[in-house]
């Protein structure tokens, strides 16, 4: 659903790609900053040459370059990663990124376009490495200037079941905004491959034309209730007829500040609005009970959408 209304379909042949075997050391320059948050989108990898070298205690994920078309205009939403670093089961990490396939010869990916995702690697010692993952056609892992792997998709669901493993022995950060109805397609959300996120605030996001939205913020005893029940919903169209008052989805942040959402079409169907392009597509409908609960929330006034 989400990649359809991406509208984009894009034709990828990897050819040539080369092994993923060891190239030349990595040239890159280190990036600052690393230990405290992402740097720029466009800085260039500092990429290992083939496998990840063992040893590495960390791992943040950060926005990849973005995808423009030939007018430079994006063809897919960036996304928003976690602002806290995977510390824990890290060498898992690294074997499963070494273990993936190579990529030679030539490969003809059909997909929507998604967006580029980029785990950086951290080193005793200050050193770090960096792996990118384009989240779409056929989910390719850059591990060298001409080395590519598949299991890029792999890569994203450990990952997150590692870090919101990792997230109960931690304290999140403090002052995170309360959720906002922002644009549903392209806002950059959480890179974190999981469907199914606790929320610390939500909203419900009506828009009757593309750039104006009505909002209702979710009560505490109504937002308990999507947190219970949300996803995966249900398994039977919740709505008959088929009929909405405008696109709806839920907007919600977590407890970390990761912005989720989820779309809700005409027939009730519900499709996850992040997790960078990669999770499985499952026909699951909102429950009548929390569809009820919604449509009778106050919908505030007529605002521009941001």
């Amino acid at each position: 659903m989400r990649r359809a209304a991406l509208g984009l379909a894009v034709a990828l042949l990897l050819a040539g790609c080369g092994s993923g075997g060891a190239e030349s050391v990595p040239s890159a320059r280190l990036p600052a900053g690393l230990e405290a948050g992402c740097p720029d989108p466009s800085t260039e990898l500092r990429l290992p040459g083939g496998d990840l070298p063992r040893g590495a205690t960390r791992v943040r994920l950060c926005p990849g370059p973005s995808l423009v078309d030939n007018h430079g205009s994006p063809v897919a939403p960036d996304i928003q990663g976690p602002v806290d670093m995977l510390t824990a089961d890290v060498d898992e990490l690294v074997a499963l990124v070494n273990e993936q396939a190579d990529l030679d010869g030539e490969l003809l990916c059909n997909s929507d376009a998604g967006p580029e995702l980029v785990y950086w690697f951290g080193y005793p010692g200050g050193d770090w490495r960096a792996v990118q993952h384009g989240s779409y056609g056929c989910d390719v892992v850059r591990v060298g200037a001409r080395a590519r792997r598949l299991g890029g998709v792999e890569l994203s669901l450990a990952f997150t079941e590692a870090l919101l493993a990792q997230r109960p022995s931690a304290e999140p950060p403090v002052g995170v905004p309360a959720a906002r109805c922002l644009a549903p397609y392209e806002t950059p959300r959480s890179a974190l491959a999981s469907a199914d996120l606790d929320l610390a605030s939500a909203s419900l996001c009506v828009s009757p034309r593309p750039d104006t939205v009505r909002s209702a913020p979710l009560p505490p005893e109504l937002l308990e209730r999507v947190d219970a029940g949300l996803w995966p919903g249900v398994s039977e169209r919740s709505r008959w007829p088929c009929t909405t008052g405008g696109s709806q989805w839920i907007e919600g942040v977590t407890p970390w500040g990761d912005r989720v959402a989820w779309g809700i079409d005409a027939c009730g169907l519900l499709y996850p609005l992040h997790g960078a392009s990669v999770l499985p597509y499952e026909r699951q409908y909102l429950s009548p009970d929390l569809d009820a609960a919604f449509a009778a929330l106050p919908l505030g006034p007529s605002e521009q959408l941001g």
